[in-house]
């Protein structure tokens, strides 16, 4: 697949859809596991100073991959694998009369079409991508094989595929589900996980310091009820299950999978360790004082590091809807200890986490005093 771009000479209206639009589906943020519509950069162009999409496909994300999770993996049943096959077909015959139009001929106007988009057919059940003008006789044949479920890849992990929007697709194939048809993902609020539900939750947690970190047990609760402790000695996060009746194991794990760390599945560690944080800083957050904020330690990925500190702003609140009164703040927290993995402070303001920029240096003020 070529990486040039590819601005047909018109679009199709939306009105010709192979299926409706007007899902609530809010793609773009799909999850590892869920259902989404997704369309070839390659393809994009410009209207209006909107960025579109000819066709965009419905299937299942399966990984992500790329810088900041740019591009997307995804599997698709038969008919939505013939389509981009047919559509492969379009983008190569539209890209033929161009290069006829440009005078190309012969040899040479194969050999610039196959390299701007491979041959891409079916043979009975397995699609083949002939890249033997990019790769060579040796390398440059392969066959992309149904899974077990008759499921295809295209391409996942070559083309750059994107995870988008379905109203900025002039057409789609596939019915895209529904929100309410869309595994239930309700993000917390103190970390980047979401879980299926907020019957489980944390109700009380007690920590301590030792050489090896800050141990600490906390209780689970199922709908307010107790159901286990969670323990962590330094060393690992478990759960000791009070009432397997109730609660058990396998409950746990049914929960876990539900989960997305970071729109990916995860382990049960991360998910106990996120719940703790969840109450360690809406408890924090409760017990703030009127007038008060709070900030916190986070990594290089912005996560919440453990050193959280609470200060009262002799000035108000809306002093924070000033640059000087982040600065400021800046300026204190700086003389607070931190964890070695803490790499940024943020502050609560307004219902959410924001950075509070790194607290200027001497050669910072003497370059902006000049």
């Amino acid at each position: 697949m070529s990486d040039q771009q590819h601005q047909p000479s018109a679009h199709r209206s939306a009105a010709e859809s192979d299926a409706a639009t007007g899902s609530h589906l809010d793609t773009p943020h799909i999850m590892i596991g869920d259902v989404g519509v997704f369309a070839g950069e390659w393809a994009a162009y410009d209207h209006l100073g909107e960025i579109r999409y000819p066709t965009g496909f419905i299937g299942r994300l399966d990984a992500l991959r790329g810088r900041e999770d740019r591009y997307a993996v995804f599997s698709c049943d038969r008919n939505t694998a013939e389509a981009i096959v047919a559509e492969q077909e379009r983008l190569r015959e539209e890209t033929r009369q161009r290069l006829r139009a440009d005078g190309r001929r012969g040899e040479d106007l194969a050999v610039e079409l196959d390299l701007a988009y491979a041959p891409l057919y079916f043979a009975d059940d397995e699609i083949v991508l002939d890249e033997r003008r990019v790769h060579g006789e040796a390398d440059g044949l392969s066959r992309i094989c149904p899974d077990g479920d008759g499921r295809y890849t295209i391409c996942g992990w070559q083309w750059e595929w994107r995870i988008v929007d379905p109203a900025d697709c002039d057409r789609l194939v596939g019915t895209p589900p529904t929100a309410a048809e869309q595994p239930t993902r309700i993000p917390l609020r103190h970390s980047p996980l979401h879980v299926p539900h907020h019957r489980l939750t944390v109700t009380s947690l007690e920590e301590t310091v030792s050489y090896t970190g800050v141990p600490f047990t906390a209780t689970l609760c199922l709908d307010g009820t107790p159901v286990g402790r969670i323990e962590n000695e330094g060393k690992g996060t478990w759960l000791r299950h009070h009432d397997p009746a109730r609660f058990s194991r396998r409950d746990m794990h049914e929960f876990v999978l539900g989960c997305r760390f970071r729109r990916r599945p995860t382990v049960e560690e991360t998910v106990l360790d996120r719940l703790v944080t969840e109450y360690k800083l809406e408890y924090r957050l409760t017990a703030l004082s009127p007038n008060s904020i709070l900030a916190r330690t986070v990594n290089a990925d912005g996560e919440f590091c453990g050193d959280v500190v609470d200060l009262e702003s002799v000035s108000g609140l809306g002093r924070f809807d000033r640059a000087d009164g982040w600065a400021d703040l800046a300026g204190v927290l700086v003389t607070f200890p931190t964890r070695p993995s803490s790499v940024a402070w943020q502050a609560w303001h307004r219902g959410r986490w924001r950075p509070v920029p790194a607290p200027a240096t001497p050669t910072d003020a003497s370059t902006t005093t000049s």
